[in-house]
């Protein structure tokens, strides 16, 4: 009987530790937070919601800043969901958007969108079908693959997706990357092999850079107007603990 249940505690012991999750075509692995003591709620909740301008800043800029402060004030790393839109689902509501991103976290094997851009909108952690019916109205969304390089094209090229492809007829598509990937545009260079002047190589990122989350940081804490105003590379080098 001891035997047994020390077996149990060693399994579930095991399990526990095993709850992260590799991301394979990244090569990056998302901490379950639950090793860290947080829920998804709690990691929710401490979303920095006044420094970033929920109104007025570009959703890929606050979604990396967030990863940042996930990764210096929590000790864990995160993944991104990005959305894209169609053709149908472009017109159906949000006409001045063609891609929407926001943080994952993962809590105990499980993915959980955390949203907090829109606080009279999204006011809990989301599964990610929960949040494409909430930005497109459909769940209807087909994930792209490393294979699917022709959907991949109108990622690089700033586009709408039409309403059918190669792949069939979809009201939106999406892609889960790794916490570092900032833009649709780079997360289609590292998938495409080429960068927007044609030249090839590899564009990976193992991990946030820098200069790119200054950029995200400074667009994403000042309105256009406040940023003439402000200092705002200072205030960004200060919140983000690089001075």
């Amino acid at each position: 009987m001891k035997i047994t249940v020390l077996l149990f505690i060693l399994i579930s012991s095991f399990s526990a530790v095993a709850q992260d999750l590799f991301m394979s075509d990244y090569n990056y692995t998302l901490t379950d937070i639950t090793r860290k003591g947080l829920t998804k709620e709690q990691v929710f909740a401490s979303m920095e919601r006044d420094f970033v301008k929920l109104g007025s800043s570009i959703c890929s800029n606050r979604a990396h800043v967030w990863a940042w402060d996930f990764e210096r004030e929590l000790q864990i790393t995160s993944a991104k969901l990005f959305l894209f839109y169609s053709e149908k689902t472009g017109e159906a509501g949000r006409k001045e958007w063609w891609y929407h991103v926001s943080p994952m976290v993962n809590e105990a094997g499980q993915l959980w969108v955390v949203d907090a851009g829109f606080p009279s909108f999204v006011r809990t952690p989301l599964t990610k079908e929960q949040w494409f019916q909430k930005f497109a109205s459909s769940t209807n969304c087909k994930e792209i693959t490393n294979e699917d390089t022709d959907l991949v094209e109108y990622i690089f090229n700033q586009r709408r997706f039409p309403n059918r492809t190669r792949a069939g007829g979809y009201d939106c598509y999406y892609r889960i990357t790794s916490a570092p990937y900032w833009t649709p545009r780079t997360l289609a260079q590292q998938i495409l092999g080429r960068d927007s002047a044609g030249r090839s190589g590899v564009f990976e990122r193992s991990q946030i850079q820098v200069g790119e989350l200054m950029q995200a940081c400074q667009e994403a804490s000042t309105s256009p107007i406040g940023g003439i105003f402000s200092n705002r590379r200072k205030r960004c080098l200060e919140y983000l603990g690089l001075e």
